[in-house]
């Protein structure tokens, strides 16, 4: 990924990430034009740190009223906000522990998907935006409401800040008081989410810190553990790590030569000779992830490039957070649900095309 287009998926993530248009589906949408299918695990963690500090920023006083308010163990309105805030996350920290594969798969460039999903996110922004204005705090009930459509927004194309203020406007939440949960709610799932993607960076480096052979008996070891080989099975296994090891360090020796395109083309040939063997349906499918044996991106983008990310997400960031938050108050939602509308109908055409 070059500087230009490591800025435009910054600018996309900053924007998206607050503004009621899917910051998963604007992304996808932003590869799949930029002809960038995986940004790499390094460059996601990088602007997600950046569009979380950004929210940081801005609610820092409210950020701090909540600590006090959960360790101040007295039934008092700040300890009932930060319960709430506690209670809305459980949902999507639900979702995301224990369907994380399944959700995965919908993230590889499901054009047709997201675009349904755009659609659905228009129809209930448009919803939100005609009901009334009220003064009405959110409420236990709300929190978990709230939490459910936060874990549904984890769908491509489903806007996060637009599921979860729609809901509250919807539920009649002050609208003030439904952006402003809706943006500190997430703060401890981005960074929950971001731990988990620095922890996996951390095994992914280690691993190619490793020799070749190192890393293909750490992986054997690994898929063993899972698996029941007979002594042929795993000789035609030692064989196609060692294939894919010896081709991962020709990227890593050349990275500054070696295309996307080469990488798709290793790619099915791996794939192609995975699916030509004996081994178990189960096993060829583990075989084709990334934990044991993709690409891994971790070193296909230059410093530079991951700071112009981080800047440009951070600093779209501030300025998209304080916008949305005028828009709630000021009932304008109409104005992306018709975004949210033409760009899923164009994408619903793209991908049928």
């Amino acid at each position: 990924m070059g500087i230009l287009e490591a800025i435009i998926i910054g600018i996309v993530q900053g924007l998206s990430e607050f503004l009621p248009v899917s910051s998963s589906g604007h992304i996808e949408l932003a590869k799949e034009v930029l002809s960038v299918p995986k940004e790499g695990m390094l460059f996601t963690i990088i602007v997600h740190a950046a569009t979380a500090l950004s929210t940081v920023v801005i609610f820092r006083k409210d950020i701090v009223q909540i600590f006090k308010g959960l360790f101040q163990f007295k039934w008092n309105d700040e300890f009932k906000f930060s319960l709430n805030i506690v209670i809305s996350m459980i949902p999507a920290a639900f979702v995301g522990l224990f369907f994380e594969e399944e959700i995965n798969t919908l993230f590889e460039g499901n054009i047709l998907l997201v675009g349904f999903m755009l659609v659905l996110t228009g129809l209930l922004l448009f919803l939100a935006d005609k009901a009334k204005l009220t003064t009405k705090p959110v409420g236990i009930k709300e929190s978990v409401l709230i939490g459910i459509s936060q874990a549904i927004a984890i769908l491509p194309g489903i806007s996060r800040s637009g599921a979860t203020i729609g809901t509250s406007v919807l539920l009649g939440v002050d609208r003030s008081k439904a952006a402003k949960f809706s943006f500190l709610m997430v703060i401890p799932l981005i960074a929950g989410a971001m731990l988990v993607k620095t922890k996996k960076f951390i095994e992914v480096s280690d691993l190619e810190s490793q020799t070749k052979i190192e890393r293909v008996d750490l992986l054997m070891a690994e898929i063993e553990k899972e698996n029941t080989l007979k002594s042929d099975d795993k000789t035609v296994l030692f064989t196609l790590l060692s294939q894919r090891e010896i081709a991962w360090d020709k990227s890593v020796q050349h990275i500054e030569s070696f295309s996307l395109a080469e990488e798709e083309i290793n790619q099915k040939k791996y794939d192609d000779k995975v699916n030509a063997t004996n081994l178990p349906l189960e096993l060829k499918k583990s075989l084709k992830k990334d934990e044991y044996l993709g690409f891994r991106s971790v070193f296909s983008i230059s410093i530079l490039s991951l700071v112009c990310g981080f800047i440009a997400a951070f600093v779209t960031g501030l300025f998209a957070c304080t916008w949305m938050i005028s828009i709630v108050k000021k009932a304008q939602l109409k104005y992306f649900s018709y975004y949210c509308f033409a760009v899923g109908i164009i994408a619903v055409i793209y991908a049928a095309l």
